[in-house]
């Protein structure tokens, strides 16, 4: 008897043992499985300004994410490509991240380069459901993808502004250079590139041309050219806008060489026209130094100034500084990008189903660092305060980089101060 009683008290701590064990187990696998990371994937000109600042920023939002407990419990984890702008490298690089990586978001950079990983998604997403954000990707048809064919490209929206903001009247931009600048008669150059071709060609029955747009709106367009973004020789072209009667000069830029193009613009018979560009390192608060003091009077879209959008918006800047980085157009969507599909995934409550994540950044509103997101139909930002502005900056006296558009934000920024024609700027400075 005594042995049976061992006997069966033996089996019974051996199951009390497994049965323990068994929940201990399963109890770690839940917990390794929970915590498993949440992969964002990046496919980047990594070696290039903007692609250093579009890293940066990424690492600064997922930094502050993981310290704050990550998206419901799980880390999140930064995987980067380099596609050196090359889309053949942009194309193996998406697929490595989808296939590979499993990653929940890629962003995606340059025009050419998410264009054509849209293709390669629209063929991976139904068999690995994941999405893309496109930043620095400015052409204005990018999102017709999602507008003709929704089912197929829906995981795509766009956390980058466009070119069809020049004729967004929420955003006033045409305003800005008839009451702001007082331009009557314009030079209009425009860099041969394919992100620039709703400027240079139009969309019939959509948008004008830029040349016709200005036109349209009572500036009268006395020089026009095109540009390469190779061009290193700017002075002949300096010369011709000044015999051409011009008060203002309006360069659409993103790869141009600005430095270069800015030294020789302040000693051209042009320098007393007021330049301003759409976008490049003249976006840099650095910009100044670059120059050697030659920018004063430039005005730029989306320069690097502190606008308190919000309480995270200093922090963010700062911590961007720390790295050495540049602050551009895309970093914005760079730094919040993250944050929205935090949003996302709260909202849904999951990261599992794409679906619902899709429908949950549809219909919802998210705000970390800057402006409000929200996205229409066609999964372009909502424009306009408080939604996503166009903003303008210029260098004044001593290399002061100033917020001058749109007035909503200057009252924010620096009420104090607004825009000054150059040849005014020219005149405080003895030049």
């Amino acid at each position: 008897m005594k042995r049976e009683i061992l006997k069966s008290g033996g089996f019974f701590s051996i199951v009390t043992i497994l049965i323990i064990f068994t929940f201990f187990l399963c109890g770690t696998v839940g917990e390794s499985i929970a915590k498993e990371p949440i992969k964002i994937g990046l496919i980047g000109a990594l070696s290039t300004p903007y692609g250093a600042s579009n890293k940066a920023a990424l690492d600064i939002s997922i930094e502050e994410i993981n310290a704050a407990g990550g998206i419901m419990g799980r880390p999140v984890e930064l995987i980067t490509e380099d596609w050196k702008r090359e889309v053949p490298l942009a194309v193996a690089a998406y697929k490595k991240l989808v296939l590979n990586d499993k990653c929940l978001l890629v962003f995606t950079e340059g025009t050419e380069g998410s264009t054509a990983c849209a293709q390669v998604a629209s063929r991976l997403y139904p068999s690995q459901p994941h999405l893309m954000f496109a930043f620095w990707t400015a052409h204005e048809g990018f999102t017709d993808l999602v507008a003709d064919d929704y089912d197929k490209y829906k995981f795509i929206f766009r956390v980058y502004p466009s070119t069809a903001d020049t004729y967004n009247s929420d955003l006033g931009f045409i305003e800005f250079f008839k009451d702001t600048i007082g331009a009557k008669k314009l030079a209009l150059l425009i860099e041969d590139i394919g992100w620039t071709e709703v400027y240079r060609k139009g969309r019939p029955g959509v948008f004008p041309t830029q040349r016709e747009y200005f036109e349209k709106n009572g500036i009268e367009v006395v020089y026009y050219g095109i540009t390469d973004i190779k061009e290193k020789m700017f002075l002949p072209i300096f010369e011709k806008v000044a015999a051409s009667g011009a008060d203002s000069i309006y360069w659409i830029t993103g790869y141009t060489d600005t430095v270069t193009l800015v030294k020789q613009w302040a000693q051209s018979p042009a320098k007393n026209m007021d330049l301003v560009f759409q976008s490049g390192a003249c976006s840099y608060a650095a910009f100044w130094n670059m120059t050697g003091e030659q920018a004063l009077g430039i005005t730029a879209t989306w320069p690097e100034i502190l606008i308190p959008y919000t309480k995270e918006s200093k922090t963010f800047l700062e911590k961007l500084r720390a790295k050495k980085a540049g602050f551009l157009a895309s970093s914005y969507g760079a730094y919040d990008g993250p944050w929205i599909l935090k949003g996302a995934i709260e909202k849904a409550g999951g990261a599992d189903d794409v679906e619902k994540l899709i429908k949950a950044i549809e219909t919802g509103e998210f705000q970390r660092g800057f402006w409000v997101w929200a996205f229409d139909k066609r999964h372009e930002p909502k424009k306009g305060h408080p939604y996503h502005p166009t903003v303008l900056g210029q260098f004044q006296e001593n290399g002061d980089y100033i917020l001058v558009h749109p007035k909503v934000l200057v009252d924010l920024t620096n009420p104090d101060r607004e825009y000054v024609r150059v040849k005014e700027l020219r005149k405080r400075a003895g030049q």
